[in-house]
């Protein structure tokens, strides 16, 4: 594979920085640029009006509707480019269009890799139901560990101290990739490890204590602690899938993270937290 030409968390113009320079369908939700080693899909929360649900999974893996917005879907043309892009040496770059920024502007949410698919029904741009493809996806590890440059993080923070070796063996288990001779069974159980390490290292982490309010956590599970993990950047600012990008959180914080007025607000405020707490 090429090396990427975008970089995790940036952001970019679709027909400007994509299509200008590459060439490709610059409409729809695939783009297939001619005798280039990229496939471009893009995901945008206006695609679930076409029923279009994009994703990440309880398993860690990321699941992707392919296109074609009236009638069944074909594992032709862009769905059949997401099918083979490994085979046929390509990367599946994956961009995001955020609600609130301007028209044209996406943001590069990361290497993607296909692992499996199925078919189900879903609502087409009538309102018909038909036959969908859903794509089941990784998204590859960053190359390296530290996490996307952002504005609202403070310069040279201090560092939080060394960690102890069982923290240390769940950060690398979150980092870890699957080798490129693994099959999709094997890939599915990294992914999963990967989840469930990411998650183990937040809580880890967190020390009994909700990382925002830095009260207890509200009650004792059998395993310990009850708090939620959350990811402090969205997919496209490089959020799921490394263990610098989240947080273990009580369910009134958490839920202040997604849904309160102030929630952008407050989540810089634990991405400036994480930037003074947590070393790569």
């Amino acid at each position: 594979m090429s090396a990427i030409p975008y970089r995790v968390g940036a952001l970019y113009h679709r027909r400007q920085d994509i299509h200008a320079r590459y060439k490709g369908q610059q409409y729809g939700s695939i783009s297939t640029p001619a005798n280039l080693p990229y496939v471009f899909i893009f995901s945008s929360e206006a695609g679930d009006e076409f029923g279009y649900s994009d994703g990440f999974q309880t398993d860690g893996t990321y699941w992707y509707t392919g296109e074609g917005q009236v009638g069944d879907m074909q594992m032709t043309k862009g769905n059949a480019a997401i099918l083979n892009h490994h085979h046929q040496g390509k990367a599946l770059l994956l961009f995001e269009a955020p609600a609130k920024a301007s028209k044209g502007s996406v943001r590069f949410a990361g290497e993607m890799a296909y692992m499996a698919h199925h078919w189900g029904q879903k609502p087409d741009r009538t309102g018909q139901l038909r036959q969908a493809v859903v794509f089941h996806l990784e998204l590859l590890p960053e190359t390296s560990a530290a996490p996307p440059h952002h504005r609202h993080v403070q310069e040279n923070a201090p560092l939080y101290v060394k960690r102890p070796a069982a923290m240390e063996n769940l950060r690398q288990q979150a980092l870890r990739a699957a080798p490129a001779s693994a099959t999709v069974a094997e890939r599915l159980i990294q992914v999963r490890n990967r989840a469930q390490a990411i998650k183990a290292y937040a809580l880890a982490h967190a020390q009994g204590h909700c990382e925002a309010c830095q009260q207890p956590a509200p009650f004792e599970t059998r395993k310990g602690p009850f708090l939620e993990v959350h990811h402090v950047f969205r997919l496209a600012d490089g959020g799921p899938d490394h263990p610098d990008k989240v947080v273990a959180l009580c369910p009134n914080c958490h839920r202040r993270a997604h849904y309160a007025k102030d929630a952008d607000t407050f989540n810089i405020q634990l991405q400036n937290w994480l930037a003074t707490h947590e070393s790569t």
